[in-house]
């Protein structure tokens, strides 16, 4: 029975950057028409302090005293990102682009394509990291990001050519090669894959995710004890990591290690207890030592969390015909079936 091995993307944490700032003496003469400037940087300074209420106070002057202040609206904006006042934020980088009258300021885009990402929509994100890559913004996490979207899009290989580009940019970019593999995987190229899951974790050695990755292929590569180790190293820096024990339990359910396959099952269920893929897995390994009542339960508690789960329908077909239940388990295939689950047929012929 194949087992569910989660192939995880990562996605990084976002910091606010902020334009240049001048650094005037508050206590000068103010010569006329620089109140603005003077106001926009004592927002700076507020900014940096983390004071992003009264920081958004000084924007509002700087941008009073001049309204086509384009700095002015950007760092507004990155101000109400900070206190989460997201559409807030929208607008004001929207303005920043509008009054930019050189139209060559890029990042506004970015950081209103980044917003827009993490309200899930997706398609304008892609917009407006377009328009900056357009206009010339180097950024790797923009490039990244990009990736990103097309990876779930399906778009393996735009995604490549993205997270490619943010490597170049910034060779030590951990979050970069670690997608890219994941790329690669889908593409079935697995020696790309562990290449580049293995750079991810030489530049980042914290980066949990990229080790349980690592895992995940070498698994599929046979390599079942390099395999075991990178899921050790990925729960040892994140000991709650419940996908890491589930991918380890697969590890050992393949060896046969079954009473090890469990453990892991059972603390990533521990750890997550509406997991349906743990306990799937868990039905399969109780399955593999006769504990059939044990698996049946399990396997009940996967469906229960997850009713479109087609494999845990066809796993729990396969417990029921060793409990006799002829009826349930024809129930049990015909709906995997049904779920698109295309080993199930063969299974379900049985009950023509």
């Amino acid at each position: 029975m194949r087992k569910t091995l989660l192939l995880f993307l990562s996605i990084l944490a976002w910091s606010v950057s902020f334009s240049q700032v001048d650094n005037q003496d508050s206590t000068l003469v103010v010569v006329e028409g620089q109140e603005g400037q003077i106001a926009y940087n004592e927002g700076i300074d507020l900014f940096k302090a983390g004071n992003y209420q009264d920081a958004i106070a000084k924007f509002n002057s700087a941008i009073e005293f001049n309204p086509k202040f384009s700095k002015a609206y950007f760092n507004r904006g990155s101000a109400k990102k900070k206190i989460n006042d997201l559409d807030g934020a929208i607008a004001d980088y929207t303005m920043a682009i509008k009054t930019d009258s050189t139209g060559t300021y890029a990042e506004p885009y970015y950081t209103r394509g980044k917003i827009k990402y993490n309200k899930a929509n997706n398609d304008e994100a892609m917009l407006d990291f377009q328009k900056a890559i357009e206009k010339g913004f180097k950024s790797a996490n923009l490039y990244y990001f990009s990736g990103v979207i097309q990876f779930q899009l399906e778009d393996y290989d735009k995604a490549i050519e993205y997270y490619t580009k943010a490597i170049e940019i910034d060779p030590k970019h951990a979050y970069s090669y670690n997608d890219r593999a994941s790329c690669k995987r889908k593409k079935d190229d697995i020696e790309g894959a562990i290449k580049d899951y293995k750079k991810a974790t030489e530049l980042d050695p914290k980066l949990a995710l990229a080790y349980d990755n690592l895992a995940v292929v070498l698994a599929k590569n046979k390599e079942e004890d390099a395999s075991l180790v990178a899921s050790n190293k990925a729960i040892q820096i994140k000991p709650d990591f419940y996908i890491a024990y589930n991918n380890r339990g697969s590890v050992k359910f393949f060896l046969k290690k079954y009473d090890e396959a469990i453990k892991d099952f059972k603390k990533a269920i521990e750890i997550k207890s509406d997991y349906a893929y743990a306990y799937n897995n868990l039905g399969n390994a109780q399955n593999k030592l006769k504990d059939y009542e044990g698996a049946l339960k399990s396997l009940n508690k996967a469906i229960e969390i997850k009713p479109d789960y087609g494999v845990a329908y066809l796993n729990r077909g396969i417990v029921k015909e060793m409990l006799r239940d002829r009826e349930g388990r024809c129930a049990d295939w015909k709906k995997a079936v049904d779920l698109g689950v295309e080993q199930a047929k063969t299974y379900a012929q049985e009950c023509k």
